[in-house]
């Protein structure tokens, strides 16, 4: 994705920001430009809560994924770090790829004087539309070192002429 800005620039930017309020002093009660420098920090601090908190939709988080076109198939890539291959359900309409995954984990700890058991649990849910037409029955997907590869061939092949300007 093209124009986002990187969280550890968008902190930079903050701190920024508040020692420059500082400096000019707009830290004071009197000052006439506090109120539009408090908003504009409250709104940096929002900003950075967005980028560092994954997106949730309805209690599950949407994996990052890549869409690749070649002239015979698109290409998902998506990241699902953690998932066992039994745990992902990849599902197909006419114009849309699903893909329903779910991490759980248990880990416990005993020694001499310490018991701890926890328990987590997360879901992945993604959909990506498709702008062509797919063959359905040679999908092929693939899941290797948390990353999930789905390779669907498109119905009609694309190919390329070369057209020379006259």
């Amino acid at each position: 994705m093209t124009g986002l800005i990187p969280a550890e620039e968008l902190k930079k930017l903050q701190k920024r920001m508040n020692r420059l309020m500082e400096d000019l002093g707009l830290t004071d009660l009197e000052s006439r430009y506090l109120e539009e420098m408090q908003h504009m920090q409250q709104r940096m601090g929002d900003l950075m809560e967005e980028v560092e908190t994954p997106k949730i939709e309805k209690d599950s988080l949407a994996p990052l994924a890549d869409v690749r076109e070649t002239d015979e198939a698109l290409i998902v890539t998506m990241d699902l770090p953690g998932v066992s291959k039994q745990d992902v359900d990849i599902s197909i309409t006419d114009d849309e790829l699903r893909v329903v995954a779910e991490r759980k984990t248990e880990t416990e700890v005993t020694e001499k004087d310490f018991h701890k058991r926890e328990r987590t649990y997360k879901r992945f849910e993604r959909s990506v539309a498709l702008p062509v037409s797919i063959k359905v029955e040679e999908t092929k997907a693939r899941l290797a070192e948390g990353v999930l590869e789905i390779t669907l061939p498109k119905e009609s092949i694309t190919s390329r002429k070369r057209i020379s300007i006259d």
